[in-house]
């Protein structure tokens, strides 16, 4: 009888959520050599081909898809057992850092799904703009932050590449003189790409609404008051992406998301809240 693995199915389940050997070996800490070996043998074991190979990335097959289900059930009962049978192996307090439209796209299933699995670690979450949790991390107040990379900056764990579109509320019609945007403040990754974009195709416009999280983001487009850039993820069901046929807005840079420790070496309940953040995005 045959028996799945729960090492290779830890292996596969990198590989599925990075779309990338590359990226799925410094998450599990093998070369990619041995990543590759790995999924082969689980492969064979299956019977079935689960990963496409792409130039540029790792795309699941159907039998890929259906594998990585169960590989996350199966995991996540490992994990249970283990936590049922040492209920006091992890504890400790983990600081994090979220950016709000990242917050209000994950926090919620991710804190409640962690806090069933890790009852003995206490969460203390900081919302605010990436520029301000760079600050935390560095000054020492935060372990562990998802933030919009600088190009400064080297040292955090790419999670995703976002793209950016420009979003309106599907009644909007884009007025005639300068564009109304809804900004983030000074210090946010996401003004800085459109207002280098704006300026850079000398295409005039004003700020109508300057605000610190997505609500005020939510609030300026619902009422037409403004557009305003997002990513894909982030976009409303009552905004409609403004086209280029429609408008000759300038196309945005991508923005990068990565996920960084503070300076503290991270300890086990940093790991574990780390890997669950990674989880979670890697699904939306």
């Amino acid at each position: 009888m045959r028996h799945l693995d729960l090492n290779l199915l830890i292996t596969f389940k990198a590989i599925a959520e990075c779309h990338s050997l590359t990226q799925a070996s410094q998450r599990v800490n093998k070369t990619q050599a041995a990543i590759s070996i790995q999924l082969k043998k689980l492969e064979e074991l299956t019977g079935c081909k689960l990963i496409e190979r792409g130039y540029h990335k790792a795309v699941l097959t159907n039998d890929g898809e259906v594998l990585l289900q169960y590989a996350r059930r199966l995991l996540s009962l490992s994990d249970e057992a283990i936590n049922a049978l040492n209920p006091e192996e992890v504890r400790g307090t983990v600081r994090f850092g979220i950016p709000d439209d990242y917050a209000s796209l994950i926090l919620k299933e991710a804190v409640q799904a962690f806090a069933s699995r890790y009852p003995g670690i206490r969460l203390e979450i900081r919302n605010d703009i990436s520029h301000n949790l760079f600050k935390g991390l560095e000054n020492g107040d935060l372990d562990l932050a998802l933030v919009t990379q600088r190009e400064t900056d080297a040292g955090g764990k790419m999670l995703r590449r976002d793209p950016l579109v420009w979003v309106a509320d599907k009644h909007f019609t884009i007025p005639q003189g300068p564009l109304p945007l809804a900004l983030y403040p000074h210090g946010c990754g996401f003004r800085k790409n459109i207002l280098d974009a704006l300026s850079s195709s000398r295409q005039d416009y004003y700020i109508a609404f300057e605000c610190t999280g997505v609500t005020g983001v939510k609030i300026a487009v619902d009422s037409g008051l403004a557009i305003a850039a997002t990513a894909p993820a982030l976009i409303q069901p009552n905004w409609r992406i403004i086209s280029q046929d429609e408008y000759a807005l300038p196309r945005l840079d991508a923005i990068v998301i990565e996920l960084r420790h503070g300076k503290s070496e991270p300890d086990t309940a940093v790991k574990c809240f780390a890997e669950n953040i990674r989880e979670r995005l890697c699904d939306v």
